[in-house]
């Protein structure tokens, strides 16, 4: 059976994913929501005006570089509304036409960016050595001794694994690679534990996932899920499928309370370092998995700071400290 994609319209005229697939094959509408954005991207703000990068039908035209009027009137008709927008002034890109636009330039870079070697930077499992690759815009962040933290979930060694835009790493070390990505999953994470996709705005959906046999000693991993953390947050967009799996205990340091009890005794967990963000997930964190009600408690610092109950869809269910 084929797979479609299961998107939610609030509009009666709303679009599929097939139909803005089918919509932007084509290269003169490709042409159009480029020259429409070269006309705005260096006049107009997002959050203030988008007038300023509007064309006339016949200006747009002749700079897609088409000679057949009616033939171009039927390419920027399609693509009306979803990616451009006809207005008083002429014609400018809708919010949907800039991510389309800044998505191909973000990918468009040097493909063969090199960062490539070893990170200074202790694997936070085992003490190993940390490498870095970069392939097909995926930066890989992998152990060389141990199985790294997602047991089957990632390759094998993996510390972290994601999908970053070329241009992103251009006169970057490895060690700021490192950095700059973490602090995009971190940003990431807080915005789905609010339940927001960062990547679409639509409703994120948690889920505890929890290792019922787990026997991880320090250093190690368990023998059954091959990870060193008893308890997962799932946390995924119900519309494009943005999905991130990570250990409760970052989970926990994604949300407001702890973020500000942490910042408070020296440590930014939204620009952390990979040392110092699993050190406090080392010393510093307890968690305990429940039954009845199924979730998790997690206590940061003991009695002296705070504790977060998390239920199965990781709501925080209750705060103390």
């Amino acid at each position: 059976m084929e797979e479609r994609w299961s998107v939610p319209t609030t509009e009666a005229n709303g679009v599929s994913p097939e139909e803005a697939f089918a919509i932007l094959g084509d290269e003169t509408r490709l042409n159009i929501v480029r020259v429409l954005w070269r006309a705005g991207a260096f006049h107009e703000y997002d959050d203030v005006d988008d007038t300023a990068g509007a064309l006339s039908f016949s200006e747009l035209r002749r700079r897609v570089d088409v000679d057949d009027n009616g033939r171009f009137n039927y390419h920027l008709s399609k693509l009306v509304p979803h990616f451009v927008r006809k207005t008083d002034e002429g014609y400018r890109l809708s919010g949907g036409g800039k991510r389309i636009a800044r998505t191909v330039v973000a990918i468009s870079g040097e493909h063969d960016v090199d960062v490539a070697g070893e990170v200074d930077a202790a694997c936070p499992a085992c003490g190993g050595d940390v490498t870095v690759t970069y392939e097909d815009q995926w930066l890989r962040f992998t152990c060389t001794r141990c199985d790294g933290l997602f047991g089957d979930a990632a390759p094998n060694g993996t510390l972290l694994n994601a999908p970053f835009p070329p241009p992103g790493l251009v006169g970057r070390t490895p060690e700021d690679a490192l950095g700059t990505e973490l602090y995009r999953c971190m940003l990431d994470l807080t915005s789905m534990m609010q339940g927001v996709c960062p990547e679409c705005a639509s409703a994120v959906r948690g889920s505890l996932s929890v290792c019922d046999e787990h026997d991880a000693a320090l250093g190690q991993s368990c023998l059954t899920c091959r990870t060193p953390f008893a308890a997962w947050g799932d946390l995924r967009c119900g519309t494009c499928l943005f999905a991130k799996r990570l250990p409760v205990e970052l989970c926990a340091m994604a949300l407001p309370p702890v973020i500000g009890f942490l910042y408070a005794r020296g440590t930014n967990v939204l620009a952390p370092s990979l040392d110092d963000l699993f050190e406090v997930v080392r010393s510093r964190v307890t968690t305990t998995v429940t039954d009845t009600p199924p979730g998790v408690v997690v206590a940061i610092d003991g009695d002296d700071g705070v504790t977060l109950t998390l239920d199965e869809h990781l709501t925080v269910v209750d705060l103390a400290g």
